[in-house]
Parts: structure tokens; sequence; C-alpha cells
């Protein structure tokens, strides 16, 4: 099933801040970093669905952004296992 960016985050935000107030500085905050990287998301599906650029091109870029956010998960994976 398809969620809304708020889905998402609700379920983000259970995962990785129990234990954080909703109305503290740290869960709004952690809030509008998701929603830009939500937006950049957007912006770069807006973009690649444009004429001017190939289908190869629009493949290339997205098969890069999940190296980078592979990568990412993967430092933050490491991270979490050496503080547990």
């Amino acid at each position: 099933m398809l969620k809304s960016i708020e889905e998402e985050w609700l379920g983000f935000a259970a995962m990785t801040m129990p234990g954080i107030a909703k109305n503290s500085v740290q869960y709004s905050e952690m809030k509008k970093a998701f929603f830009a990287g939500a937006w950049t998301v957007y912006c770069a599906n807006v973009e690649i669905s444009q004429p001017h650029v190939s289908s190869e091109q629009a493949c290339e870029y997205l098969d890069s952004l999940e190296k980078e956010c592979e990568a990412f998960k993967s430092q933050m994976m490491r991270e979490y296992g050496e503080r547990n």
C-alpha cells in the first residue's frame, strides 16, 4: 500500500525517536529534515520525467540515488553497531 509522506514520517519517528516528545525541538527539526528529503526526491522525479532527460539518464540517476542511500544506510548500521 502506498503511504503518504506523513505516514512514512510517523513510522520513521516511532522507530528512531520513541522517547522524544512530539512537541520537542528535536522532533520538529527531524520532521522538517525528513520532509525536506522527501521534497528533494519528489523534485528529482519531476526532473527526470522531463522530455530533455533520456530514459537512460533517468535510470542512471535513479541507480546513483540508490547507491547513495545504500551507502548511507550501511554507514548508519555500522555506527549503530559500534554504539550497541
